[in-house]
């Protein structure tokens, strides 16, 4: 099963920028492996993401839609609040693309 996530490229960065964007209904995630030159920084639909997150889980093949671009994706880390237990930041691996 391949589990659909639309994000944005983010260009603002640090805490507070973070906070406002969380506030916004964002959450903040990042893009990284062998399929990228650069590391992804993205923001997502904070509901949506709870909501395909908590449904797919770790084990689960993510399609990231960024823009006109895809990428197959794994979930590699996820933060979260300790007293709200709400999301923080996630991290998705982008292994090699398969030939």
């Amino acid at each position: 099963m391949v589990v659909p996530l639309k994000a944005e490229i983010r260009k603002e960065f640090g805490k507070e920028k973070m906070k406002k964007l969380r506030a916004a209904g964002k959450l903040p995630a990042v893009a990284y492996g062998p399929a990228l030159k650069e590391p992804l920084h993205l923001m997502l639909d904070l509901k949506e993401s709870q909501r395909l997150l908590l449904m797919g889980g770790r084990d689960t093949d993510y399609e990231l839609k960024v823009g006109r671009r895809k990428f197959n994706a794994l979930l590699q880390e996820v933060q979260r609040d300790p007293v709200t237990g709400g999301l923080v930041h996630v991290d998705f691996y982008l292994p090699p693309k398969r030939k």
